[in-house]
């Protein structure tokens, strides 16, 4: 069966037939090459995959006509990432590998040692990381693009968010997480997972103590990765790989 992924903007076809225009054309007529008669999948905003089959390539668009609806992708665990904002390449790198590990929803979040200061240049910056995701979501077979939310500074964050379980990584205190995960994995099937966890990933400097004493006050988890002190990028990755582990495989 083909590998090879598009995606739709259209949330259900309307008709036989679809069309590719943009970036995607240019994806399946001169990166994957893909030629009349040969069969793809598309994928859409809610999850849903389609099997289609090219009819036409031309210099602007491809059209393709649906064969078959393969259904949604859900998640037993609905993951959130809530990442300090650090140096934008590093940031793109956690958001591809976040996408890549099944998160649904990301949110930047402004922290007291935030050192990158993103409100005057915001819409150029959600466009680039949602197309990150979107070349994420196609290149590891996911149906589900990662929702990415507008910057939000940690006080109004911690109240607002009502997730099932709210984890936050913790240089100073916390149970391991890995003891976390076993612990509920070893729970009757039923209750095995929650149905939404959130992520919450300090800045390359760290909490302050203010902000960890008001995150605690919101009822947030502190948990730890472990001994060592890890860069931000890799606490959230190493954090994401094992709750999709445990809650998600």
């Amino acid at each position: 069966m083909t590998s090879n992924r598009f995606y739709i903007k259209q949330t259900k076809p309307l008709s036989a037939t679809v069309l590719l225009y943009g970036d995607e054309h240019h994806h399946l007529s001169k990166v994957a090459r893909i030629k009349p008669k040969e069969k793809v999948w598309l994928f859409d905003d809610h999850g849903t995959n389609y099997l289609a089959r090219v009819e036409e390539i031309e210099k602007d668009r491809t059209r393709l006509s649906f064969l078959e609806e393969k259904g949604k992708e859900e998640a037993k665990t609905t993951i959130t990432l809530a990442q300090a904002l650090i140096k934008s390449k590093k940031m793109d790198f956690i958001l591809q590998k976040a996408t890549e590990l099944g998160i649904t929803t990301f949110i930047p979040v402004i922290t007291a040692r935030s050192i990158v200061k993103i409100e005057k240049k915001i819409e150029p910056k959600l466009e680039r990381w949602q197309k990150i995701c979107q070349e994420a979501t196609k290149q590891c077979g996911r149906s589900i693009i990662p929702s990415i939310l507008p910057p939000q500074h940690l006080g109004k964050l911690v109240e607002e968010r009502n997730e099932e379980r709210k984890l936050f990584l913790s240089e100073k205190r916390g149970n391991y997480l890995k003891h976390i995960l076993l612990q509920d994995s070893g729970l009757p099937q039923k209750d095995k997972q929650p149905h939404s966890v959130i992520v919450l990933t300090g800045p390359e400097g760290g909490w302050t103590a203010e902000e960890e004493s008001l995150i605690l006050e919101h009822n947030y988890e502190a948990v730890s990765l472990g001994k060592y002190i890890l860069k931000s990028e890799t606490a959230a990755i190493s954090s994401l790989a094992m709750i999709s582990h445990f809650w998600n495989s």
